[in-house]
């Protein structure tokens, strides 16, 4: 998907704005070629007065099919598509409570609907018309109505909160829509809205961030806060907060008091998964994105038993449903680019890359295995990038996927230094490359990986950090070849030749002499675990070649007295005491 970014000086365009009803002329913000229904041009405009951008095409799609999703991308929409913590955030002030009722409008497949009956005991109703919600009804057992809901829609009493979340945008005239809201909550109950941030269609966002905020033919409106505020009370509300929450828009609108703002209790997140995970008779693809999402909750602050046990359930899900082992990173093969992503997504599930990168977080952090972290992240950054390639063929994108990338391929660099790899060579490449290029990382990632990789390096007190992957060398292969060398490599936990110069040293000025070189490397003075560790081994190796006395003179020297608190240097300190009495 191709973004032309308009200049300022780009001749305005006369059209009322949907939000505001300013006439123009608003500035052209961007242009997509050929990517608007019949391949015509997409073109988004920013409004003058409430500088909401929106689409000049103001026609929207017909979403009442009876068509079910394509099965691939369903799977994919259940494994880890459908962002369903982010669903849930705007609803962290919910109280459980038996006869409240939530009405949930365009949620597809009704997850919001069905954690809000499980975890707080209300009744839930859903209104949307498209396939995706007869699946709602039958996986979940969801009161799904397959239509629009509309300022006609019957309604016996008002609901306590009505919920709509990435709705409003697909509406040609919003006005409308939001009064049916209004008139869904009554005077008590509230209206909670997400929809892009406006604000985050700029050149700065993600490539995979931006293709689904501009969402060609079906986002025909990107609030701006403003916009969105104007647009609720224009539509009755009274009492109205817009919070801004990473490329997105929250809004609660009621005509009674708002609630204070409240995070979503994470322990009400896990017990509606693991209630979930427990149903009988779960679809595969439901049941292993549940337990990929709890699974990522707990490395990310949980239980890393729990997430490790969730691994090994879904690994042998996957062994059986696609005949893979996700738990021997180095036996899994990208599938191939010239696949359908309908084929692609047949091969591999598509949750792979995020199950490969918290599976390494799990190596690295919790049992110390810098080599299988290595093997792991590597892994899920070209997983993940062709799974990316795959959707594309499609007109998808997938920002969960980028994010995932751009951490795994940090944490591979980090952790393959650690076991001694050389990586300098792939982080030139990822340096020099374009967001378009093997592992698609966004150029502002690419601009600063390297201070990241060194930064990371210093933070582990890793003691290799001077002699491995930071120096710039030449890259005479793309990332994704350099990548895949490394990891056919099996990652070797190798000596770093300035730490065996000193262990190998033949004599006392050997050891100084090997000593001395580490001392002289640039950028000695930002890693003193690298000095720490050299004086260690200088020190021992003084001991054993007999060379007491320049041992010990070499430790007062140092005016270091923690030295001695590591065990092997307590030993040779003792050695050298005895040895000289």
């Amino acid at each position: 998907m191709e973004f032309i970014w308009q200049s300022e000086d780009s001749p305005a365009i006369a059209q009322s704005c949907p939000v505001c009803g300013h006439g123009g002329g608003h500035r052209p913000v961007v242009v997509l070629p050929r990517s608007g229904p019949g391949g015509a041009d997409w073109v988004i405009v920013q409004c003058a007065g409430c500088a909401t951008r929106f689409s000049t095409d103001r026609q929207g799609a017909d979403y009442h099919g009876d068509d079910l999703p394509n099965a691939p991308l369903l799977h994919f929409y259940l494994e880890q598509g459908a962002g369903l913590r982010p669903m849930l955030e705007p609803l962290g002030f919910v109280e459980p409570g038996e006869g409240r009722r939530m009405l949930e409008i365009g949620g597809g497949f009704g997850f919001v609907s069905d954690f809000t009956q499980e975890v707080f005991g209300w009744t839930a109703k859903g209104y949307d018309p498209s396939g995706l919600a007869t699946l709602g009804r039958d996986y979940l057992g969801l009161d799904i109505t397959r239509d629009y809901w509309t300022a006609d829609t019957p309604m016996t009493q008002p609901f306590d909160i009505a919920y709509a979340s990435e709705v409003v945008e697909h509406i040609p005239e919003p006005g409308p829509f939001l009064a049916a809201m209004r008139r869904a909550v009554g005077d008590q109950g509230m209206a909670v809205l997400t929809t892009p941030d406006g604000a985050a269609l700029n050149p700065l966002t993600s490539p995979a961030m931006l293709a689904p905020i501009a969402s060609p033919g079906l986002h025909l409106t990107l609030f701006s806060a403003a916009g969105l505020e104007h647009a609720l009370r224009a539509a009755g509300f009274t009492q109205i907060r817009v919070e801004a929450v990473g490329c997105s828009l929250h809004a609660f609108a009621s005509n009674a008091p708002l609630p204070p703002p409240r995070l979503l209790d994470a322990a009400h997140y896990h017990r509606y998964l693991r209630q979930r995970i427990a149903s009988p008779d779960l679809a595969p693809a439901l049941l292993s994105g549940l337990r990929y999402r709890l699974m990522k909750d707990m490395v990310n602050g949980g239980d890393p038993d729990e997430a490790l046990a969730l691994f090994e359930e879904i690994a042998a899900a996957h062994r059986q449903q696609f005949g893979i082992d996700i738990t021997r990173p180095q036996s899994l093969m990208v599938p191939d680019a010239g696949l359908s992503t309908e084929q692609w997504l047949s091969a591999m599930p598509g949750n792979v890359a995020g199950l490969l990168y918290f599976r390494a977080v799990l190596a690295n952090n919790v049992q110390g295995d810098a080599q299988a972290a290595a093997l792991f992240a590597g892994k899920a950054a070209l997983m993940g990038a062709g799974l990316r390639r795959a959707l594309h063929k499609v007109g998808m994108e997938d920002g969960e996927t980028e994010v995932l990338c751009m951490a795994a391929i940090n944490l591979f660099m980090t952790a393959a230094v650690g076991c001694g790899a050389d990586v300098a060579p792939l982080l030139t490449a990822v340096e020099e490359g374009a967001a378009a290029d093997g592992l698609l990382l966004p150029d502002q990632f690419r601009r600063t990986a390297r201070a990241t990789v060194c930064r990371d390096l210093r933070n582990t007190r890793n003691p290799n950090l001077l002699w491995q992957g930071v120096t710039r060398v030449e890259a005479a292969e793309g990332e994704v070849a350099l990548l895949e060398r490394l990891l056919r490599a099996d990652i070797p936990a190798g000596p770093v030749p300035a730490f065996t110069a000193i262990e190998q040293a033949a004599d006392a000025a050997a050891v100084r002499a090997a000593l001395d070189a580490i001392w002289v490397t640039p950028g000695a003075a930002e890693a003193p675990a690298s000095i720490r560790h050299a004086r260690k081994l200088a020190l021992i190796r003084l001991v054993l070649l007999g060379a007491f006395a320049e041992a010990e003179h070499l430790f007062a020297a140092w005016d270091t007295p923690k030295l001695a608190e590591d065990e092997p240097v307590a030993q040779a300190l003792a050695i050298a005491a005895s040895a000289k009495g």
